[in-house]
């Protein structure tokens, strides 16, 4: 399992609902013994980090913050999931515009949504009131010269998404539950200079590893807002501290480390 928490729920499970006690989580089935224990999935962290340092990522990262111009770049990333969380985060940063006005103008949220289960109902159901949810942003608190949420439904290919992993300024990751989350690690691997800072759910595994990010209640809009406010008024020093720590962290037990751990 990708957490602790995650192999504990099922050692207790096989207790309650199959009477399987176990020592320190072996279980004897029969002739054999089972046994269940946490290994938190890593990334490639060198083929990001390596990539947010080559020449075609650097350009195109340049290109994107003058498209920008000085505005702060909040990145969010998910593939179209009820999991993941999308509209929470869409009206918790509608709450952080109409809170603080002073940041009108200076600060834009780019939302790529990975197309999933194309042909779904309750899918696209979910995509259609993200549209609507973004329509309703713009239209109510964008001006003539700025558009708070630019919003793309496709996916991206590797280059492109490392250089919006460099360009943004924080990362937005709030699923209302996920295994794991390796995109929270991979935006933390791509920060070369350690700038940006991560918001992360607490309700995704990753959260157990990424401590010093800034951990969210999903379900709470007000905290998601409080969370941006946070996130892009913190010094640069803290913003390094608590990267320093956790690109140690994700390039120690990156996917490798993972691999062979089992």
């Amino acid at each position: 399992f990708h957490t602790h928490h995650y192999t504990q729920y099922f050692l207790r499970c096989c207790l309650r609902i199959l009477g399987m006690e176990h020592t320190f989580g072996r279980i004897t089935v029969g002739n054999r013994v089972a046994v269940a224990d946490t290994f938190p999935m890593g990334i490639e962290f060198e083929q990001f980090h390596s990539a947010a340092k080559s020449v075609e990522v650097v350009k195109e990262s340049a290109a994107l913050r003058e498209s920008f111009g000085n505005r702060k770049v909040i990145i969010s990333v998910d593939r179209l999931d009820y999991s993941k969380g999308i509209l929470n985060r869409l009206q918790g940063y509608e709450i952080f515009l109409e809170r603080n006005p002073e940041w009108h103008d200076r600060v834009v949220l780019v939302v790529i949504v990975v197309p999933s289960r194309i042909g779904v109902d309750h899918y696209q159901y979910l995509k259609q009131q993200i549209d609507e949810m973004v329509g309703k942003v713009n239209g109510k608190l964008g001006s003539i010269s700025w558009t708070p949420i630019v919003y793309q439904y496709r996916s991206l290919e590797f280059e492109p998404l490392v250089a919006l992993y460099r360009t943004s300024d924080v990362a937005l990751i709030t699923p209302l539950r996920d295994g794991m989350n390796l995109i929270s690690k991979e935006y933390v691997a791509t920060r070369v200079d350690q700038t940006g800072v991560l918001i992360l759910s607490e309700m995704a595994g990753a959260s157990s590893e990424l401590g010093e990010a800034l951990i969210i209640n999903p379900n709470n809009r007000e905290e998601i807002s409080d969370a941006i406010k946070e996130a892009l008024e913190m010094p640069e020093s803290e913003q390094v501290r608590k990267n320093w720590m956790m690109q140690r962290r994700v390039e120690s037990y990156d996917v490798v480390h993972w691999a062979g751990s089992f």
